[in-house]
């Protein structure tokens, strides 16, 4: 009743608001005591005219009225009021709201016009506040999952799930919302938001031909204005654009057709980031490590997309709050939050894998459930690789992800994330395979108010692997190995946000790491191997951090951190003490020192700086700069390129010192034809200390003495990276090229312990030139085709070059340390997706995609060996170079995807 009718005084007050703009302002000034303060007057007109006026009294601040004013009518009262001050009236549901404005006496709109959002009897006292809401079809209901709500004057945005459901923080005050959907108006929303509160949104479908629409769940120019650089942001609607792997969107694996990023072949665990190893990649699900990213030793990544809300990779200038691996941070962030409202049911049916999805609510905007699983049947696929024993081999893998948002009124809001895998493998019958991820963590996210909020978390992350060797009728080789890594966590973060462009990030992180290297049991009582355990390794590292990202000038943005972090090997150990002058070899070890349960055996520590900087140079250009130092104190002791889930972590300790990567980086950026164009052009150089690499025939599994067969080596990287992309339009993608150069020394006295005698040589993980192009070109509104094309150059090998007979055996000798290449690796994939029915009568919907990988069937050596062969007539014995190969041939696989 209130909101009615106050519609014709609003009328009214639009009309005479001009005039009395015009009028001299009859308030009076501080020096006039006899006059109403503010709170006083509006005290009369509220009783007066059975009304609430909200606003801040600073904005009135030494000023007194006529007290003849609370005797006008109130559009007139209200207009004296507000006199030639920045400011104007909103009227809605019965109550006026007088706020800022952007230009002074505007015309009001009609209430309509306007949705206020959040408790108007919180006005003035947030500066930000959380907008949720649902975007859906406005005739069918449906929701647009993929839809975005975008903000131009902050540059905000969010994208819709599956469920239509959105979040987005926005400072408060009159926002004019941009939705937006292909195929679908825009639409333009004004708002009041005052504080946290939601709002339901619809679209309709265009009654054009479908045009080009502008899609994007960020700021259109957010590359070039942030300070961060080198980095790259996934949304929800980014992922379901990915390039898929066997049908499926696959978040890792489509990082590495990006910049500075590469694998090490068809399949394998990991990446590599300018030109850093596996192990250097901390890659976060829900603030818990990863310790091995792949299922099936490297053909699809153990994390569900169906799952993932965002993902975000850092190559440099990592901001203080992350630590522990010196190459990258992927951060993954999993589920919709509170922002499920009903039921839903999605998956996919496969040659390769099935998976499904399911998203509940629990109490409606209050708590909620996703849960998912995937499972693999490999017949199909081992059955197309070409080597007989991958044929006779059997494999699976099954993953189950489940993510609990729940809030405790409006300033408390927790997350419970659980997540296990399993992959096992059989080998030709004769190897058995198993390895596990099991990852679980809380996080409590408190809002003390509009600028301060703390997060609290704690989590875990376990992984180990069995191996069983049962060769056939061969019981006395019959064995079993088992390791495993324990890693737990806590941590806390404040965030204070004095402005907009100002933030401050402090906090504390603690890490407890727990190793079994390895344990070896017979299998058999004919098995002539003995039963072996290796002493367990236990480590702490503590962390603390700070970091201010500030604006300095409309131009000028700089973040500025520092973290210390300390790390602390802890007993039982068992110490060798070598001679003096003599290089490590177990022949060299003149005594031994045990230390008991929680004795610091030794320990490392040092300041981490990091900074980045930001120039505009122009409105879609700027240049960024960044240094970071980061301290490494767990590693992966692997003697291969290709990580595999057999290899063991490892922790610093007396010998093996805590690898220290400095980077520095610059680059320009530059955006074209209003944002629908990002360029970028990167170069770096890392200084690294400590890096691992392995004397000859080094001895990794179940050595007691591990540290006479490690070289503590330096190394440098540096490359270029070029990166073009095209954001909207029927064609979009993009194409990049990477120049790039990883090198490594050894600095030892001793020969033994020199690799090409202490001369700089290629890491595995040095392939200068990289250039990916990947595209996808929209058909129609339901068909779309993509492409993708890599080329790499070929895996730094190591090769025999001569052998000779030495007391009636053959000998081989190597070459130097990585002299040689494989060859060069090329692969095209190509892919057509069906999309969802636009009908709108059904409730369930379906979408097929049709890919072929490796569609000219190129055979990528993925690595080389020489061989004895049996004697010939000419010689008793032979070497001959053979090259392995995954995928030789083309590799079609179909995928129907579904939701209800």
């Amino acid at each position: 009743m209130l909101k009615k009718s106050y519609l014709p005084l609003l009328l009214l007050f639009s009309l005479l608001l001009p005039q009395a703009v015009k009028a001299e302002s009859t308030s009076f000034s501080g020096n006039q005591p006899e006059g109403l303060q503010i709170t006083e007057l509006t005290r009369q007109l509220e009783q007066k005219h059975q009304t609430r006026i909200f606003y801040l009294e600073e904005w009135f601040a030494g000023k007194r009225f006529d007290p003849q004013i609370a005797d006008l009518p109130l559009p007139q009262a209200l207009s004296r009021i507000i006199g030639e001050l920045r400011l104007e009236v909103m009227v809605h549901d019965g109550m006026i709201f007088i706020m800022p404005s952007e230009a002074p006496q505007q015309q009001l709109s009609a209430p309509g016009d306007v949705a206020i959002i959040g408790n108007p009897n919180e006005f003035g006292r947030y500066s930000r506040a959380t907008i949720t809401g649902k975007i859906t079809d406005g005739s069918t209901g449906e929701p647009l999952f993929g839809a975005v709500l975008f903000d131009p004057e902050s540059g905000i945005g969010a994208s819709a799930g599956l469920n239509g459901r959105f979040r987005m923080e926005l400072p408060v005050g009159e926002k004019r919302l941009r939705i937006s959907y292909v195929g679908y108006e825009d639409r333009i929303q004004p708002i009041r938001l005052v504080s946290d509160g939601s709002i339901d949104l619809e679209l309709f479908i265009s009654s054009t031909q479908l045009q080009e629409v502008t899609i994007m769940a960020k700021r259109a120019e957010e590359n070039v204005l942030r300070t961060q650089m080198s980095m790259i942001s996934l949304d929800a609607k980014s992922i379901q654009e990915l390039p898929g792997t066997f049908g499926e969107r696959d978040i890792v694996r489509s990082i590495t057709l990006l910049p500075g990023i590469q694998t090490v072949g068809e399949f394998g665990t990991g990446f590599n980031v300018r030109g850093g190893s596996a192990d250097q990649n901390l890659i976060l699900v829900e603030n818990v490590p990863l310790f091995n990213s792949s299922h099936l030793f490297g053909l699809i990544s153990v994390v569900n997309p169906d799952l993932v809300n965002n993902v975000t990779l850092i190559k440099a200038g990592t901001p203080a709050k992350f630590g522990e691996r010196a190459s990258s941070v992927m951060d993954i962030r999993l589920g919709n939050g509170l922002s499920t409202e009903t039921a839903s049911v999605t998956g996919g049916l496969g040659v390769l894998n099935s998976r499904i999805l399911l998203q509940t609510p629990i109490i409606k905007e209050k708590a909620s459930l996703e849960f998912g699983a995937r499972t693999l049947y490999s017949d199909w696929f081992l059955g197309r690789i070409p080597s007989k024993d991958l044929m006779n081999s059997a494999a699976g893998f099954h993953d189950l992800t489940g993510v609990i948002n729940f809030a405790i009124g409006t300033k408390n809001r927790f997350t419970i994330f659980g997540y296990r895998s399993f992959d096992r493998f059989s080998f030709g019958g004769e190897s058995d395979y198993e390895y596990a991820n099991t990852m679980a963590s809380f996080r409590w996210n408190s809002f003390f108010g509009p600028r301060l909020s703390s997060t609290f978390m704690a989590g875990i992350s376990n992984y180990d692997y069995q191996v069983k060797e049962v060769p056939p009728q061969q019981e006395f080789r019959h064995l079993q190995m088992n390791s495993d890594i324990r890693y737990k966590t806590i941590k806390w973060q404040l965030t204070f946000q004095p402005s907009h462009n100002h933030k401050i990030e402090t906090g504390l992180h603690a890490i407890e790491y727990g190793i079994s290297p390895g344990r070896l049991v017979p299998l058999t009582e004919e098995t002539v191997i003995k039963p072996k355990t290796q002493a367990d390794e236990r480590g702490l590292e503590l962390a603390a951090f700070f970091s201010d990202d500030i604006s300095i000038t409309e131009k000028i943005s700089a973040e500025l951190g520092l973290r210390y972090s300390h790390f602390l090997q802890l007993g039982p150990a068992k110490v060798n003490l070598y001679q003096q002058d003599m290089p490590m070899t177990p022949d060299h070890i003149a005594d031994s020192v045990f230390y008991g349960r929680n004795e610091v055996v030794s320990q490392y520590g040092g300041l981490e700086p990091r900074i980045g900087l930001r120039f505009t140079t122009g409105e879609t250009s700027s240049v960024k700069l960044s240094f970071s130092r980061i301290n490494q104190y767990i590693n992966l002791i692997t003697n291969t390129s290709v990580m595999a889930p057999t290899d063991v972590w490892k922790l610093s300790d007396t010998y093996l010192k805590p690898l220290k990567s400095d980077q520095y980086a610059l680059g320009y950026f530059r955006n074209f034809s209003e944002n629908r164009i990002e360029t970028s052009l990167e170069v770096y150089y890392k200084q690294l200390h400590n890096v691992i690499e392995y004397k000859s025939g080094a001895e990794i599994a179940l050595n007691d003495y591990l540290e006479t067969d490690i070289i503590n080596a330096k190394g440098y990287n540096y490359g270029l990276e070029l990166y073009v992309k095209k954001n909207t339009g029927r064609l979009t993608g993009w194409t990049s090229y990477t120049y790039s150069a990883s090198m490594r020394r050894s600095d030892s006295p001793y020969p033994e312990n020199q690799i090409n005698n202490n001369t700089y040589f290629p890491s595995n993980y040095d392939r200068p030139h990289n250039f990916v192009l990947n595209t996808n070109y929209n058909i129609s509104r339901r068909w779309r085709f993509g492409a993708t094309f890599t080329y790499n150059t070929g895996r730094p090998v190591t090769l025999p070059e001569l052998t000779y007979w030495q007391g009636g055996n053959m000998m081989v000798q190597f070459s130097d340390r990585n002299k040689y290449r494989l060859p060069d690796y090329h692969r095209l994939d190509l892919s057509i997706s069906l999309g969802e029915n636009l009908r709108t009568d059904r409730r369930g919907k379906g979408s097929w995609t049709f890919s072929v990988m490796n569609v000219y069937g190129r055979k990528n050596p993925y690595s080389v060996f020489y061989k004895k062969d049996s004697g010939t007539f000419h010689s008793d014995t032979s070497f001959k170079l053979y090259q392995v190969y995954i995928i030789g041939q083309a590799l079609p696989t179909i995928t129907y995807n579904f939701r209800f």
